[in-house]
């Protein structure tokens, strides 16, 4: 916004002025031409065309268009008004079928397509603008589509006793993958139960024992034979821990020290050669003990290893019988189990309970894998492991039919599993059994629903998924590992994977990956298009009524009676642009609807303020029975009808809950004021800075070149008009019309097409005899941002218009439009916006009931108007008027006829036409006399203001010249 100072001293001279233009004498003076520079002196310069010679102007003595001209462009009240009968609408709302029961027939059916297909490359994308909200509805669809599939297998890890480092998945019949893992866990307590009852068993003790007596005989013939072979060569023998040892023998008893010391050396040396044969001897005792110890501890393994592989094949057979269904990777999975258990039945029992021959301190009821402390012992833990059985994806019984996930973060592990960890002594374990499945394999047979903006953040996870959808298999990876930093070097097989992935995402998404990312086009080959529209129809009022009662029901926003359901339908209309259609954008529905729940309840409960933006549940206060008897401190007692102390607190008269009616349509009313206050800061304060004149605009009078437009401002989430100068001056030049927009880089190619549309038209109209040789310079006033847009090109007409024809235009009434080359007034966007803006101004400064708004022709379907709008309307207080061409609208902004060509092709000399042709053929004139003067140099080509068009051999710039 400028400075304020200087806007109000534009305002003061504008008025100025004004009021000389509203003088007979400054209408024939030289300087109301805005030329008195360019003019040269009368004896130098041929007199041009008196300017008295022009017919009086119509409005010399008053400013009041002819009535006739407006009112029959006047938009009537009824075609600004919009209401929904309640009596449409059912008493009850009916039951919703989601918001593909309201979007149309062939969003249905495309959606369906994607889903039932059996094409692997037939992947949806579901383009839908994010306020629409369709995700939930996109999982509820598929739902209904899912219920009818069959459900797909189970899936699970086991281990691969050929390459532990790969564990491998199987399938199985849905429901089966619970049944192994149990099977699994019973065989495994069954038969380390089954190996401790073995060794406790007398049998077994019994033939341990005597195997023990052999050894213990055997060990005893040895020493003694070690004996005697000792006493032959004077040694003796004693057992010590560890083995024997041996000393040598005189006179029957043994050597001491100082007795060998006083041996002579033949004696000594005779004594060492015979130790030195004994030493030998007693290795070869010792290796033969240890030859028994061996033989002995052979044949109790053996004897209990051929117990425990009976025990192993009887208990698996069963198995394999019971789990026939499952396929056959299940049996060639249990005969390696088998055979496994056979060889290391020792890991299903610790070490301490092979030795004691019985349980752990548990007892019974401890015997369970994983029950006992035996996985406190990771070694032990993950040798155990081997035998169990990792339930990946199970079917969940009471969810029938085929899986629908709805991934609302997908993160790596989320998406694609992981593997956990725990730590141990400082290290990180992990094995088979703890492999965790991801969205992509829960989802696996069925439909995974992810939304595609959130997919995107993270490119690693988007080209996996690309993989995996074409490879149709996924195996568990660290999420480092496409980084290159693999903490494991598990591996586990890949899981087949049947899934149907639905992206939902914007259009503008859609269209970027189609173009930049060739697998897109390849995998999403099924494009499902929500419009944010549907025509308004008594069944689509019934349908959204119906979804968003359902919404209503489900978030706890109590009931809603008729009439303010049909207020909410028209403010679906009313966001929808069109009084056609009704809007799905149900953010802002959504929000109001719970901001009335919340008015009525703070209204039915008698609060003087609402409660906050979440409102509390609807559900009538609880009634007030006895106190709890759980209290914190002494209670005082009531008495009973004897004045007695009664027992218990007296309780008090129960209250009756508050009779909750529902949210009414003031609710609603109100609740939508609200939310535009809450967001119409930038509005009120904008409007303030008009109001106070620091920004110029004027709201009645007459100006000459001076048109009120209207614009949209867009802050945050909310958009609103505001109404805008837009002025035009005339001189003398050959540059043709000047978009000071554009000169100063703050207009956008569509502004710019706009304005040389103009170019186009004047040519048209004025340039089919001679060249256009004006000036005429274009500014939207006080606009310091970007502008663009083509919806000012008819307000920037209609002042150029006025600028050359020299009448002045009527500032009660803004104009919207834009305009193309042959003179129609074509439909913008934005129209209520706008339209409410510029009332908002002029009720802000009152309406004096000349005020309103000049608009298209083609945007009255697109009326749906706020109630006070409406109502001022219906009141004479603000007119509409609706035109369809530049001649209307030029009508209706000046009072004046437009004009005709007659059939000598003139203008009605005194129609705005006919003084503009008038006002461009003296403009011609002057400027052929001031250069024929020299006074005036004609301005060097450019490249930049080539603009011509070929009129029938005359090269015509509308710039200027020829």
């Amino acid at each position: 916004m400028g400075d304020p100072r200087t806007s109000k001293k534009s305002s003061a001279a504008g008025a100025g002025k004004k009021a000389a233009r509203t003088s007979v004498e400054a209408e024939t003076a030289p300087a109301a031409t805005g030329l008195a520079d360019a003019v040269t002196p009368a004896e130098e310069v041929p007199e041009p065309p008196p300017r008295e010679s022009l017919p009086p102007r119509p409005w010399s003595h008053a400013f009041e268009p002819a009535g006739s001209a407006r009112d029959a462009f006047r938009v009537r009240p009824e075609e600004v008004r919009l209401h929904t009968d309640p009596m449409l609408l059912p008493e009850e709302p009916r039951s919703s079928g989601g918001l593909f029961e309201i979007v149309g027939s062939v969003t249905r059916r495309a959606l369906a397509l994607g889903i039932a297909a059996r094409e692997p490359s037939f992947h949806v994308f579901v383009a839908a603008e994010p306020e629409v909200m369709i995700e939930d509805d996109v999982v509820r669809f598929a739902e209904r589509f899912a219920a009818a599939r069959p459900p797909p297998p189970d899936i699970v890890y086991v281990h691969d006793f050929q390459r532990p480092e790969a564990p491998r998945p199987l399938c199985l019949p849905a429901g089966e993958g619970k049944t192994l893992v149990a099977a699994m866990e019973e065989l495994l307590d069954g038969l380390r139960a089954d190996i401790v009852e073995i060794t406790d068993s007398d049998e077994l003790q019994a033939a341990q024992a005597s195997l023990g007596r052999e050894l213990e005989a055997n060990n005893r013939e040895i020493l003694a034979g070690l004996e005697s072979r000792a006493k032959t060569l004077g040694f003796g023998i004693r057992a010590v821990p560890g083995g024997v040892q041996t000393f040598p023998i005189l006179h029957g008893k043994p050597v001491s020290p100082e007795q060998f010391g006083a041996f002579d050396e033949p004696t000594k040396r005779a004594l060492g050669e015979a130790e030195e044969r004994l030493t030998s001897e007693v290795a070869k005792a010792a290796q033969r003990v240890r030859s028994e110890s061996a033989r002995f501890d052979a044949a109790r393994a053996e004897a209990l290893g051929q117990t425990v592989a009976a025990l192993v094949a009887a208990r698996l057979a069963a198995m394999r019988e019971a789990l026939a269904p499952a396929g056959e990777g299940v049996q060639a999975y249990l005969a390696d189990v088998e055979k496994a258990l056979a060889e290391d039945w020792e890991d299903l029992v610790s070490d301490d309970e092979r030795e004691a021959g019985g349980p752990g301190p548990g007892g019974e009821e401890d015997s369970g894998p994983g029950k006992d402390g035996r996985d406190h012992d990771p070694e032990h833990a993950t040798r155990l492991n081997r035998f169990r059985v990792n339930l990946l994806v199970a079917t969940d019984p009471s969810n029938p039919g085929a899986p629908v996930v709805y991934e609302t973060n997908p993160t790596y592990p989320n998406l694609f599993g992981y593997l956990e960890r725990r730590a141990r002594f400082g290290a990180l374990l992990t094995d088979f059994t703890r492999i965790r499945a991801g969205s992509l394999h829960r989802a696996s047979g069925g439909v995974l629903v992810v939304r595609a903006a959130d997919l995107m953040t993270d490119p690693i996870i988007w080209e996996r998924v690309k993989r995996v959808l074409r490879e149709r298999r996924m195996g568990a990876e660290d999420p480092l590992g496409p980084l290159g930093l693999y903490a494991t070097t598990l591996r586990p097989v890949p899981v087949p994977i049947a899934v149907r992935v639905i992206l939902v995402g914007p259009p503008g998404l859609y269209a970027a990956l189609l173009e930049a990312d060739a697998d897109f086009a390849a995998l999403f080959r099924v494009k499902v298009e929500v419009e944010p529209s549907i025509p308004r129809t008594d069944d689509a009022l019934v349908r959204l009524d119906a979804y968003l009662m359902a919404m209503a029901k489900e978030r706890g926003w109590g009931a809603f009676d008729r009439a303010a359901r049909a207020r909410l339908l028209d403010l679906a209309t009313r966001l929808s642009g069109d009084r056609e259609r009704l809007s799905l954008t149900l953010a802002p529905l959504e929000e109001t609807a719970a901001f009335a729940s919340a008015l009525g309840h703070a209204r039915e409960l008698g609060l003087d303020d609402a409660p906050s933006s979440m409102p509390p549940s609807r559900v009538a206060p609880p009634k007030v029975d006895k106190p709890e008897k759980a209290s914190k401190g002494p209670e005082k007692l009531g008495k009973n009808a004897k004045g007695e102390p009664a027992s218990e607190p007296a309780a008090p008269e129960p209250v009756p809950p508050a009779e909750l009616t529902g949210t009414t349509v003031e609710d609603i009313d109100a609740a939508w004021r609200e939310r535009r206050e809450r967001l119409g800061s930038a509005e009120r304060h904008i409007r303030e800075l008009t109001v106070r004149g620091e920004v110029a605009l004027d709201t009645d009078g007459w100006r000459v070149g001076v048109v009120n437009g209207l614009s949209v401002f867009s802050a945050g989430d909310v958009e609103f008009g505001q109404p805008m100068r837009i002025t035009a001056v005339v001189a003398l030049g050959r540059e043709g019309i000047i978009d000071v927009e554009r000169e100063a880089q703050l207009g956008g190619s569509i502004h710019t097409k706009g304005v040389a549309i103009l170019r186009g038209y004047l040519g048209k109209m004025f340039g089919q005899e001679r060249p256009l040789s004006v000036r005429a310079q274009l500014a939207f006033e006080q606009s310091y941002g970007e502008v663009d847009g083509d919806s000012a090109s008819s307000t920037e007409l209609y002042s150029l218009l006025s600028a050359l024809s020299d009448i002045p235009i009527d500032q009660s009434v803004a104009v919207t439009g834009s305009v193309n080359q042959l003179g129609e007034v074509q439909a913008i966007g934005g129209v209520c916006a706008k339209i409410e803006g510029f009332f908002d101004l002029c009720h802000a400064r009152g309406l004096t009931g000349r005020q309103g708004v000049l608009l298209p022709r083609a945007n009255l379907p697109h009326l749906v108007l706020r109630q006070d709008v409406v109502a001022a309307v219906a009141a004479g207080q603000f007119h509409l008027h609706a035109v369809a061409t530049v001649s209307e609208g030029i009508e209706v902004l000046t009072g004046v006829p437009a004009g005709a060509r007659d059939p000598n092709g003139r203008f009605p000399v005194g129609s705005v036409f006919g003084r503009v042709e008038r006002r461009i053929i003296e403009i011609a004139e002057r400027l052929r006399q001031a250069e024929a003067t020299g006074r005036v140099p004609s301005p060097a080509p450019s490249m930049d203001d080539v603009s011509s068009v070929d009129l029938g051999g005359d090269e015509l710039d509308f710039r200027g010249g020829r």
